[in-house]
């Protein structure tokens, strides 16, 4: 659990009509006590979050700015400055991809105080989904409960693996990605060139803020290196070792991903949808002209990769990287023939 440091102060352009539902909602009959907020990674659930908590925060919130909060008052002093002491952040520790019970009751005891500056407190949790059973029963009694003037906005991107008992005692935001044409004219605003912002589209679909990061942290050329390493092995033109040599290196989570795509795309190939339509547009064509796809044992390794990912997100389970990676390579290859 943290208290974040450095905010957006506005709001992303394919959230406008959400934010103004919500402040309109607000100022005519009160916004609920959880709002959980839900929707794909990479559109801006957390900037929502945190410019909403920002504005409930303001001691003269305003309607006429984008933003909704005045930006002059002590609260947003101490809003911008990372100290506000009526704000709670609550995320996975850094060595825990999970969230705890004990961070859940740091955030029960802070709402069983009485807010300092602010007329209100608010308490961001990310992902929900990653809080194991204990966190989540411990949350119970608050969202049934809520301590004085108080709101918790919960993100979560994979809706269906919230606990029942949590989703049932919140009001659902599902936030929508931006069109393809909003968001490579939010990255080109951003300062990324148009051809730059397209290519991490393509890989990072309907995700603006995770091509953004993308681009920034240069994923583009680890990609790279793991589609020649992916389809040098496919080919038959590298061993094991020396192709898990390279991929080694790489994050596991990313590793992951890149997996899942091109399962997705190889299936996608052999059901007749044209290449460009694909994620991995060159590389999915040139692996497969000349073999035969088991499309049976395709879909056998996709579940097991999106269980993969659903495990590695939530933090239930820790693999073996290397011997994950092998066994995703040789069953691949087993679908080929």
């Amino acid at each position: 659990m943290t208290v974040a440091n450095t905010f957006p102060n506005s709001v992303l352009p394919w959230q406008r009509n959400v934010w103004h539902d919500l402040l309109q909602r607000h100022q005519h009959s009160g916004l609920p006590h959880a709002l959980m907020l839900t929707g794909i990674a990479g559109i801006g659930k957390h900037t929502l979050s945190l410019n909403l908590a920002r504005w409930l925060l303001c001691q003269q919130p305003v309607t006429d700015k984008p933003d909704g909060a005045c930006g002059h008052c002590h609260s947003c002093e101490l809003w911008q400055a990372g100290s506000h002491p009526d704000f709670m952040l609550c995320q996975p520790e850094e060595s825990s991809r999970q969230i705890r019970i004990d961070s859940i009751r740091k955030v029960n005891d802070f709402l069983a105080q009485t807010p300092q500056i602010s007329h209100c407190q608010v308490v961001v949790i990310r992902p929900v989904e990653v809080m194991n059973t204990n966190a989540a029963n411990a949350l119970l009694k608050t969202l049934e409960e809520p301590a004085g003037e108080s709101f918790l906005v919960l993100e979560a991107e994979r809706f269906g693996s919230v606990l029942p008992t949590i989703r049932s005692r919140c009001q659902r935001i599902q936030l929508q990605a931006p069109s393809p044409e909003a968001a490579v004219g939010w990255l080109i605003e951003q300062g990324v060139a148009s051809d730059q912002a397209n290519q991490a589209l393509r890989y990072n679909p309907q995700a603006p803020l995770m091509a953004k990061h993308w681009i920034e942290h240069e994923l583009g050329q680890q990609q790279q290196q793991w589609q020649q390493a992916f389809q040098q092995w496919t080919t038959g033109q590298a061993s094991l070792e020396t192709t898990m040599s390279g991929i080694n290196k790489m994050e596991l989570d990313a590793v992951i991903g890149w997996f899942s795509t091109a399962m997705a795309d190889a299936l996608k190939y052999s059901l007749g949808v044209r290449a460009e339509q694909l994620v991995f547009a060159e590389m999915i064509p040139a692996v497969l002209p000349d073999a035969t796809l088991n499309q049976a044992k395709l879909i056998t390794l996709q579940r097991k990769i999106q269980e993969v990912q659903g495990n590695l997100m939530s933090g239930v389970a820790h693999y073996n990287k290397q011997l994950l990676n092998e066994s995703l390579l040789l069953d691949w290859r087993d679908a080929l023939h």
